[in-house]
């Protein structure tokens, strides 16, 4: 009966609600921080991921072959000039494991000031095969990491796929996915038969112990759930889920991550045709926005998208397009994420993201936007 009303309460709003044509501010700057064509025989550079320390920011990318199945894919860690975007130092890997494929890394900040990376281990096969999360910490800061180990069970389920959190003190709750060929894990979907539920975790004790809250999939109607990220929301939280059946979802929920309302994002807007690839939640100045890979128009290329939420109707409020407006032929990128830095009329939206375009490996990228212009 709780997934029927969870099922009940989406709203299916009429579709081209909200905001209408997505605008495509110039950015301040665009640059590549990172070539393939520079990179060797590991010229696929993707799914980057950032923490914002203040003096720097750290960027975790693949470096790589291919979008997958390339044994030997390490993580390698970039160190970026906050204020231009720019590396400080050359990539060093964080995490390369023989015969392993390192193929997303996911940042934790800890309570006690220690520093995680939660990496997406899977082995090569005919198809795509999880062994479990693999993590390295840092215990100074995130100048030296240690060796990568077995994120390992919490209770009797080993996990595969780490995708956001949030830490309050000595408290981090964790998005996280498991894989039925995993200990503990179950398929649920029929066209994906080893993708498993998205559930909640939640640490007291800065990471060392871990418990299960809620799982996701089930609170949220059992729907087909992968890619996720969530922000406090007054006593609660806001969720943003992928889903396999391509489309964009918003969830708010009370502190135990129970459903209180629902949406499908694809259904209310016309320029939101399928899933937010990898998407990214973050508030600024009372709002809150959605950064991630859209295809505005069905059959044209992809976008990198950032949308402002109305939390009350749970739309996106606005549409920005932050990179191809033009419509390029880009045929892999678009998992992004964000720092900000100045205020006031001198405010800048930081991106870190990858792209590549007609098939060929991709580049990392730096953009930087005017918040006035974008916001």
């Amino acid at each position: 009966m709780r997934r029927l009303a969870a099922l009940l309460c989406v709203l299916l709003l009429p579709a081209a609600s909200g905001a209408s044509s997505g605008r495509a501010p110039a950015p301040v700057s665009r640059e590549v921080i990172l070539a393939s064509a520079d990179a060797g025989a590991w010229p696929y550079l993707a799914f980057p991921a950032l923490l914002d320390l203040g003096d720097e920011v750290l960027v975790s990318y693949k470096r790589a072959r291919a979008h997958a199945q390339d044994a030997g894919a390490a993580l390698d860690l970039l160190r970026l000039d906050p204020n231009r975007g720019r590396a400080s130092g050359a990539p060093v890997a964080i995490s390369r494991v023989e015969g392993r494929i390192m193929q997303m890394g996911e940042w934790v900040r800890f309570g006690d000031g220690v520093i995680a990376n939660y990496i997406d281990a899977q082995a090569p096969g005919r198809s795509t095969t999880r062994t479990g999360l693999l993590v390295v910490r840092s215990a100074d800061g995130g100048r030296t990491f240690g060796p990568p180990e077995r994120a390992g069970l919490i209770e009797g389920v080993e996990y595969g796929y780490a995708f956001d959190h949030i830490t309050e003190g000595a408290t981090t709750w964790m998005l996280v996915m498991t894989f039925s060929n995993l200990p503990g894990g179950r398929a649920v979907y029929p066209t994906r038969p080893h993708a498993g539920p998205v559930d909640v975790v939640r640490s007291d004790d800065h990471g060392r112990t871990w418990r299960l809250v809620r799982s996701l999939t089930r609170e949220f109607g059992d729907v087909p759930i992968n890619e996720s990220a969530f922000i406090r929301q007054g006593d609660g939280f806001l969720v943003v889920t992928r889903g396999y059946d391509n489309r964009a979802r918003l969830h708010f929920t009370d502190a135990a991550f129970r459903v209180r309302r629902q949406a499908d994002l694809t259904a209310a807007h016309a320029f939101i045709t399928s899933h937010v690839g990898r998407p990214r939640l973050f508030a600024r100045e009372g709002r809150v926005y959605l950064l991630g890979r859209n295809v505005s128009t069905a059959g044209r290329p992809m976008q990198l998208a950032l949308f402002r939420v109305d939390v009350a109707t749970l739309t996106a409020a606005t549409h920005v397009i932050l990179d191809n407006a033009d419509e390029a032929r880009v045929t892999d990128g678009y998992y992004a994420a964000t720092w900000f830095r100045g205020e006031g009329a001198d405010a800048r939206l930081h991106v870190v993201t990858y792209r590549g375009d007609s098939g060929r490996p991709p580049d990392l990228l730096h953009l930087a936007f005017r918040w006035d212009d974008v916001k």
